[in-house]
């Protein structure tokens, strides 16, 4: 028992740090964990609190700063924030990663049960369903988003065997370089952040964002390759508002681990990167050992939501009080770096190529989800 509390803990503190500041993704995390070599159930639970504080503490970085590898809510974040309402779009992203994770709580049994049966009917036709999402999810833009699927596709499928940990020079200049790079030719200059708790969603917007979050995370577990970003434009509705909209990704992000380990549970399928670790570590898990790894998960959502609550207001008074641009070209400078670091040379290159296609998104005014091709395409050649 102390090692679990103690596990969660740590793992707690990293998460939020990770969270706090941008390009620290969860996958580059659980693979320097796993390298220490601790005791493997600590390990585990370390994972786990660090996945899930991570999650709900993202929304830092996502809407102050759009550095975040998450893609899910840069444009509307970014929207808000040029308007003053940084600070209530992070309390809506963290609404949303809480509620989300409370409602999937009560839908456990159903994900428990209802994956191995649906999965076992799926199975044969998994190419031909995955290319399906994958076309629907092109179509609902301009020919752009084929165009900007088949660059990151490419990309990935010649950078993922190439070096070391490909996936943070990748994912990092696809959806952090690029977003930064838009922002300096942009000239972005952000007003003052107002902290009120006047800006309401009605309870059946905010009811309908969180229970599409839960489904559509669901929905996309069952197939690999797929992840939060697709989740939120599968669900997303066009007339939704900017904080509906980040009530349903904060929802995706924080329900993507939990059922994440629902589905390792009952399928044995890893489709989430601490999850992976954690399939590497014990192999499988038992239901005493899941029924753990929940406790853990709602000591971390409680916890980092109190924190990513109060620290939006440094956030705020950091965009405000200094240079955007600075921060951009800092940024920027450190995920260089750290892409030499992991990667050496070629991640620096993958790096730069993956940025300049990163570009395209916000130049075309597509969604930067396309991106995701990066995983999408060698996934289905994979499949093939």
């Amino acid at each position: 028992m102390i090692e679990l509390i103690f596990g969660a803990v740590i793992g707690l503190f990293i998460g939020v740090c990770a969270g706090l500041f941008p390009g620290l993704h969860t996958n580059l995390l659980a693979v320097l964990i796993a390298g220490l070599h601790f005791d493997v159930l600590f390990s585990c639970v370390l994972l786990v609190s660090l996945a899930v504080s991570r999650s709900v503490v993202d929304a830092l970085p996502t809407v102050f700063l759009g550095a975040s590898d998450d893609v899910m809510a840069l444009l509307p974040g970014h929207q808000l924030l040029r308007k003053g309402f940084g600070i209530e779009a992070v309390k809506f992203c963290v609404a949303g990663s809480v509620l989300g994770f409370i409602f999937c709580l009560f839908l456990l049994p159903v994900f428990l049960f209802g994956f191995p049966l649906i999965f076992s009917v799926i199975r044969p036709f998994l190419f031909w369903l995955l290319l399906v999402l994958v076309i629907i999810l092109l179509l609902r833009d301009s020919w752009w988003a084929f165009v900007v699927f088949l660059l990151a596709g490419f990309l990935g499928f010649f950078s993922l065997d190439s070096v070391c940990e490909p996936l943070f020079p990748l994912l990092s200049g696809l959806f952090g370089a690029g977003n930064l790079l838009f922002s300096l030719f942009d000239k972005v200059e952000i007003p003052e952040q107002i902290d009120t708790d006047v800006v309401r969603l009605p309870k059946r917007s905010l009811l309908f964002s969180v229970l599409s979050g839960v489904l559509a995370g669901s929905i996309v577990t069952l197939f690999p390759g797929l992840g939060p970003s697709q989740a939120a434009a599968l669900a997303q509705v066009k007339r939704q508002k900017s904080f509906s909209y980040l009530v349903l990704v904060g929802a995706l992000g924080t329900v993507d681990v939990l059922i994440s380990l629902v589905a390792f549970f009952s399928l044995g399928k890893a489709r989430n990167g601490a999850v992976v670790v954690i399939d590497q570590l014990l192999g499988s898990i038992s239901s005493p050992v899941l029924y753990a790894f929940i406790a853990v998960a709602c000591f971390s959502v409680g916890i980092a939501a109190i924190v990513a609550l109060f620290a939006s207001k440094w956030y705020a008074l950091l965009v405000e009080n200094i240079d955007y641009s600075l921060i951009s070209l800092f940024i920027l400078f450190f995920l260089l770096i750290m892409s030499f670091v992991l990667s050496g040379w070629l991640g620096v290159i993958i790096f730069v190529t993956a940025a300049c296609i990163g570009l395209i998104a916000p130049l075309t005014n597509i969604s930067r989800s396309h991106a995701m091709g990066c995983l999408l395409l060698p996934t289905l050649i994979l499949l093939w």
